[in-house]
């Protein structure tokens, strides 16, 4: 039997899950410049974690780049090198991979089809210097902004990097590597189209769809709604709106779930789920009138 103060330490998580996600949608609809990185990575962080210190986090993330900036301006004697993007770079480097030891999770962790969504929370990767690929890429692109460097990520089709972008040279690096630079040779083997910078709101959408995989296949099941919600908020698709319809049906939620399928199938009569997916609204009509 739940007590009296269960309920009420349950309420008030809902409702700080609330307030992170009202926070999140307002960032998200606001302009790709407006947007902190990783104020919005530990804001959907926060609806993980109710009560989460998000200005502590961020807090942390600057006394990074504090490290950095002091490491650029008094590198150690035994630093040799001459080319001030180079010495920016280790620097980043040094602070992120040495000092901290970020680096990826096993291959098999990452990979398994229970991976844990921890490795997509930003205040999980400070705290335990491990992650995700894009989690860790994240971290280095805003660590680099908050010490006055540039680095942008890179959406490659089943992976994602950085780019390091400094004055006279810029060089791609895998932060789930420890910084592993990506050579002259790779690079050239690359489309070039994988090679655009990833904007923000993608960056945040791919991060949600890795929540969203996870949950869908671990549960809880209204994790995965919640993640893809707010991908509708950030890059609305018929995708999303069908994935939604799934998730609605596996809830037993038969009515919404029969609306987003069934809006999918007239919206995207072309694609190769379209009847499967009509199909499927049709059965969940069916058993609603069995309901009734």
């Amino acid at each position: 039997m739940t007590s009296d103060s269960e309920r009420e330490r349950e309420a008030e998580k809902r409702s700080l899950s609330a307030a992170a996600r009202e926070r999140f949608v307002r960032l998200a609809r606001g302009p790709e410049e407006k947007i902190d990185l990783a104020e919005a990575a530990l804001l959907i962080a926060a609806e993980e974690y109710p009560g989460l210190d998000v200005a502590a986090y961020l807090t942390r993330t600057d006394d990074l780049a504090a490290r950095v900036r002091a490491y650029v301006r008094t590198p150690p004697s035994t630093v040799l090198l001459r080319d001030t993007d180079e010495v920016a770079l280790a620097a980043l480097h040094h602070v992120l991979f040495e000092e901290e030891g970020l680096e990826g999770d096993p291959v098999e962790e990452r990979y398994h089809p229970l991976y844990h969504p921890q490795n997509s929370f930003l205040n999980e990767v400070l705290d335990r210097k491990r992650g995700m690929p894009i989690t860790l890429s994240l971290l280095y692109c805003e660590v680099a902004r908050r010490a006055g460097l540039n680095a942008v990520g890179v959406a490659l089709p089943n992976h994602f990097i950085a780019e390091f972008r400094g004055e006279h040279f810029s060089v791609l690096v895998d932060p789930y590597s420890r910084g592993a630079r990506v050579s002259a040779e790779e690079r050239a083997r690359l489309p070039r189209e994988y090679l655009v910078a990833a904007s923000k709101k993608q960056i945040l959408a791919r991060m949600l769809n890795n929540l969203k995989g996870a949950y869908r296949l671990r549960g809880p099941l209204p994790k995965a709604l919640a993640a893809v919600e707010r991908i509708l908020v950030l890059s609305p698709s018929v995708d999303q709106v069908r994935d939604r319809g799934l998730i609605l049906a596996q809830m037993t939620m038969f009515g919404p779930a029969w609306f987003d399928l069934k809006l999918y199938a007239r919206l995207a009569p072309g694609a190769p789920d379209a009847k499967a997916t009509a199909d499927a609204a049709d059965q969940l009509w069916k058993q609603m009138g069995r309901l009734n």
